[in-house]
């Protein structure tokens, strides 16, 4: 395939895909704007509702960023044409972008541990995690991406091998973390409906545990399948690695699919 040929494709899937995963990007910033400003009728308030809360906004947030960084990184040069004229807002945007994904790890990790809190100590978890302390969990969760990026750094920079490795690294560790906590509740709710069969009581209390597990599961695996194909393709384009700086139809329609992914 010559090299003409690969631009042609190029150009064609970035003038189809791009504005088809913007449009999915709105949907999904207006759903999850949906979702928080139901907070606003929900009478009762909690850890885990506060967290989830918390989760929609980040991800209203990173699905604009993303919608925006598509266009102006993407769109903008491949197919109108227009070249950036400086590095400093594209590569602001790509910071803000994975921003995002760690705000929202972050999030996941504090559901997880809220999620088995409340399953280990139903009756006083809110005594180990008030609201208060809570609510000064997703103010951090919040400021420390954007604290550690408020700087416009260079290209260099932003592509080196150790900065993503970095960034790889605390997003591994942070889903061994969510993990460890399933499994932990898992084996909680094994051992209560172990006891609860022993003494035949009403099953309403595992239940409850059952329901919580498979909401955290459901929620984790979205974001699991979603961002980790993303996070691989982020460290393999890093320099020094495979796909750094190669111009490929394969690696195009690869990105295209891992974006795709990410609003399935």
């Amino acid at each position: 395939m010559s090299v003409q040929e690969m631009d042609t494709i190029k150009y064609i899937l970035y003038e189809i895909c791009i504005p088809s995963i913007c449009i999915l990007c709105f949907f999904a910033a207006m759903l999850n704007i949906l979702v928080f400003i139901s907070r606003g009728y929900c009478k009762s308030r909690s850890a885990s509702l506060e967290l989830t809360y918390s989760l929609a906004l980040s991800d209203t947030w990173t699905s604009i960023v993303i919608g925006v960084s598509l266009f102006w990184n993407s769109y903008k040069p491949v197919v109108l044409q227009m070249p950036h004229e400086t590095y400093c807002f594209p590569l602001t945007l790509e910071a803000f972008r994975t921003g995002g994904l760690l705000t929202g790890i972050f999030h996941l990790v504090a559901l997880a541990f809220t999620h088995y809190m409340t399953i280990k100590r139903p009756f006083d978890h809110h005594k180990v995690l008030p609201l208060r302390t809570i609510h000064i969990m997703i103010f951090f969760m919040w400021a420390t991406p954007p604290l550690a990026n408020e700087k416009c750094m260079g290209i260099s920079f932003y592509e080196n091998f150790f900065f993503r490795a970095a960034i790889s690294l605390i997003i591994v560790i942070l889903i061994i973390t969510t993990t460890i906590f399933y499994i932990k509740m898992l084996q909680k709710i094994t051992e209560v409906r172990n006891k609860t069969a022993a003494a035949n009581p009403a099953p309403g209390a595992s239940a409850r545990g059952r329901r919580t597990v498979v909401t955290a599961v459901l929620i984790f695996g979205t974001f699991l399948i979603g961002w980790m194909p993303a996070s691989i393709m982020y460290i393999l384009t890093a320099e020094d690695m495979p796909l750094y700086k190669k111009q490929s139809v394969y690696i195009t329609i690869m990105s295209i699919v891992v974006l795709s992914i990410i609003y399935n």
